[in-house]
């Protein structure tokens, strides 16, 4: 049986992927408070290794340099880090989901925006993508502890 500690550390994790998914769509932000939570409740439940820390720093320096060309947006490089970290061993697979589901969803927007251009759809077109939601999604089924 999951002990009480353990059972409030993947709720707090899934409201806050839910928090910065919701806020990424709307806003195109991830909140930085969700963030510094979420990291404190990762590293909480995930025993330190220097090997997993590393790749978690490759990620977070890689999203910087994504974030510098306005590939990606700070916020999704903190997360994807963050999230890196959480996976453990699985963290290629949350770097490969994150990829596919991110793919869809680009794919889904560049539909939208054509059937917005074809005035089937009456809103403005959508200028980003919200990563955030590819990141949270790929999270919740690569974090060790969900």
């Amino acid at each position: 049986m999951e002990s009480n500690f353990l059972l409030l550390l993947k709720a707090t994790t899934f409201a806050l992927l839910c928090i910065v998914s919701l806020t990424d769509i709307r806003n195109r932000t991830v909140p930085n408070w969700a963030l510094l939570i979420l990291a404190i409740v990762v590293f909480t439940a995930v025993p330190f290794s220097v090997y997993h820390a590393t790749i978690s720093l490759i990620i977070l320096l890689l999203g910087i340099v994504a974030f510098h060309y306005r590939w990606l947006g700070a916020g999704d490089s903190k997360l994807l880090a963050i999230c890196a970290y959480g996976s453990i061993e699985h963290w290629q697979w949350l770097l490969l989901q994150t990829a596919l589901v991110g793919g869809g969803l680009s794919v889904a927007i560049l539909v939208y925006n054509h059937l917005v251009g074809l005035g089937l759809i009456k809103h403005s077109p959508i200028k980003t993508v919200p990563y955030a939601v590819a990141i949270a999604g790929s999270a919740i089924t690569t974090i060790h502890y969900i």
